[in-house]
């Protein structure tokens, strides 16, 4: 009996043991068949080709920057390959490639363009998506930005279909080695600044490099300095505002005092820089990220200022022209495709990264829309930051609240006639109210 036991305890005992080696050798099958799955699925990874349209592009000073960031996402993510058709934001050239893009059902995957009036078109279209809607989804993309930027850049609706890379700031930017060459006090009020204008043209220096047909600039700040903040928000939906009026004759008081180049009527954006960065213009009204186009020695000889008050002006003398007024957005098209949404979430999530955000604020001088500290920052974006913050008011752009054809109508058919006396403010305002209803 005692044999039988023991002849069977062994062979229980074999049983158990081949069990073992089938069902180890089974699990190493099924590691094996899940390793090979991985490799499988990684191998098989399906190429995607993105399209970006941005603004970081030409002769914007985050180009290279920008470039950089495509490759380094690229390295990261082999398998997809990005189409850049960025170009500068300077003239119309920009907003008229991205606006005909969206009409015609040929949108860019990812698109870096101006929030507001710009949007209102392709938003109502319900061609870009809300962030609120991909959130739910993907939380962390643009979460590096802060929340108080995030809400600034809500739209009519209340969504959030934009976010910021840096913000930005607009002053009167003055070479004030030259006002110490000629012993003049910084244009800080109107007194100083006619001033200026007089001794600059006694020496032949062009005191404003202002392109009197791309006027953008000057008309938001000849309307800030006379209007002041609240009146530089009118949206011309009732009696036309006596202070636009007179803002803009301002600047034809200026015309007429020969305070701009000769040439100022046929003068673009860049031809106004160029004479500014040559030292041949001492002042020029333009935007934080001007700084990054200006050469070292030259930036250690500007500073930046508010617009001086005009006389009888309502504006207080910190106010400035400044916010969020541009972001990624990400088409609806390239959202629904499910070999696209994956790849288009995870490019917007890297280039709104605190490295991408803080890259971008060093090479533009813009305020960094994340909790990031620049670095080797020059004095005079230090300046610049410093006015901003001691800003008691802090506008957006007038054509970020008129539609772009009612503001592109005082830049183009409205300026260049207003300070030839060919045409009056009243005359000018009167049409761009009506192309703005």
């Amino acid at each position: 009996m005692k044999k039988q036991w023991r002849v069977l305890s062994i062979f229980i005992i074999v049983i158990m043991v081949m069990t073992m080696v089938v069902g180890c050798g089974s699990n190493e099958k099924q590691t094996d068949s899940k390793k090979t799955g991985d490799n499988t699925d990684k191998e098989s990874t399906s190429k995607v080709e993105l399209r970006i349209v941005t603004m970081f592009g030409g002769t914007d000073p985050s180009t290279e920057v920008f470039e950089q960031s495509l490759k380094d996402y690229m390295d990261q993510y082999p398998n997809v390959t990005i189409k850049n058709e960025s170009m500068t934001a300077v003239g119309d050239e920009f907003r008229t490639k991205v606006k005909t893009d969206f009409a015609t059902g040929n949108e860019p995957d990812v698109t870096f363009f101006f929030t507001g009036a710009d949007a209102v078109g392709i938003i109502n279209a319900g061609k870009v998506m809300p962030y609120e809607e991909i959130w739910t989804k993907y939380p962390n993309v643009g979460k590096a930005i802060t929340d108080g930027v995030k809400e600034s850049m809500r739209e009519e609706d209340n969504k959030i279909y934009a976010l910021p890379m840096t913000g930005f700031y607009e002053g009167l930017f003055v070479n004030k080695a030259l006002f110490e060459q000629h012993n003049l006090a910084l244009p800080t009020t109107w007194e100083h600044l006619l001033k200026a204008v007089d001794v600059f043209r006694a020496n032949d220096i062009v005191p404003f490099a202002g392109p009197i047909a791309q006027s953008h600039y000057m008309i938001e700040h000849f309307i800030l300095s006379q209007a002041g903040a609240e009146g530089h928000k009118d949206v011309l939906d009732g009696d036309l505002p006596q202070d636009w009026i007179q803002g803009l004759n301002n600047m034809k008081d200026l015309y007429e005092k020969k305070a701009f180049a000769a040439d100022a009527l046929t003068m673009d954006i860049e031809l106004a820089q160029n004479l500014f960065k040559q030292e041949k213009a001492a002042m020029i009204l333009e935007g934080s990220w001007f700084i990054g186009g200006c050469e070292d020695a030259l930036k250690d000889k500007m500073t930046v200022m508010p617009m001086p008050v005009a006389p009888d002006g309502k504006m207080d003398a910190t106010s400035i022209v400044a916010g969020y007024s541009t972001g990624y957005y990400i088409s609806r098209k390239a959202y629904d495709d499910e070999t696209k949404q994956k790849a288009v979430v995870d490019l917007v999530e890297f280039l709104t990264s605190a490295d991408q955000i803080k890259a971008i604020a060093t090479a533009n001088g813009g305020t960094p829309s994340a909790n990031v500290q620049v670095e080797g920052l020059p004095a005079l974006a230090t300046e610049g930051h410093q006015m901003a913050a001691k800003a008691k008011t802090l506008n957006m752009p007038i054509d970020s609240r008129l539609t772009p054809e009612a503001f592109n109508y005082i830049v183009k058919d409205g300026v260049p006639y207003i300070v030839e006396g060919q045409r009056t403010p009243e005359e000018v305002l009167k049409e761009v109210k009506n192309l703005n209803q």
